[in-house]
């Protein structure tokens, strides 16, 4: 197992599970429950440890190959949690097991996003009494990310890997119906979530993560629309 000291490897600030976390809150401050956002959020995570390359798949496991430190404090958290599990023979960890587990997952990038200042936390009473809390999106943060998704699923953008686990992500969840993609936009993210060869845009550790949220059900929602 690798062992780096690599900080600034991305020059976006944003990580996928911050973009599925912005993507899951309304503008009204609301979020939508019904896309298992946890779950969803947390296999977001993984996705971004494929990207970076600090982990490879095996099927629905995972295995650690770089536990350097990323600079950053949930991906410093995660790593040191892998390889506390992995023991010191890197035994693989299965992600059906794991995603459930990760319950922390969406309020932990809600935060990030807060900190950022691309989430305004307005706090709220229901009736004077309850918590209530509104977190508002950064529209034109949450707009572009959408105009990104609009164009891959359209043909008019060329996929990246980052691209590729997002919509992979959105179609799965079942985000990709209260986002309010029309049909044929839900087509094209579908093509992309199904699709064994992306090019080489798309790495052999990202590939194995698409293949991966395809064949997890706890990722799944059924939406309809």
């Amino acid at each position: 197992m690798r062992q780096t000291g690599r900080v600034a490897e991305f020059a976006n600030p944003l990580t996928l599970p911050d973009e599925f976390a912005l993507l899951l809150h309304k503008d009204n401050g609301s979020c939508y429950v019904g896309a298992n956002p946890n779950t969803a959020t947390a296999a977001a995570e993984i996705g971004e440890l494929a990207l970076r390359d600090r982990i490879e798949l095996d099927g629905t496991a995972v295995r650690l190959v770089d536990a350097g430190w990323s600079g950053l404090p949930w991906m410093d958290r995660l790593l040191a949690e892998f390889q506390q599990w992995s023991g010191r023979d890197n035994r693989p960890i299965e992600l059906a097991w794991w995603l459930p587990c990760r319950t922390g997952a969406f309020l932990t990038h809600r935060s990030v996003l807060v900190e950022q200042g691309l989430l305004r936390h307005e706090r709220r009473k229901f009736l004077g009494v309850l918590p209530d809390d509104r977190y508002h999106p950064d529209p034109t943060t949450r707009a572009a990310l959408l105009a990104e998704l609009r164009e891959v699923a359209g043909d008019a953008r060329q996929v990246d890997a980052r691209l590729a686990l997002l919509a992979a992500l959105v179609h799965h969840s079942g985000l990709v119906y209260l986002l309010e993609f029309d049909r044929a936009q839900r087509g094209g993210l579908k093509a992309i979530a199904e699709r064994e060869d992306l090019g080489d845009a798309v790495g052999t550790a990202v590939a194995a993560m698409l293949a991966a949220i395809t064949a997890i059900p706890a990722i799944i929602v059924v939406a309809g629309g």
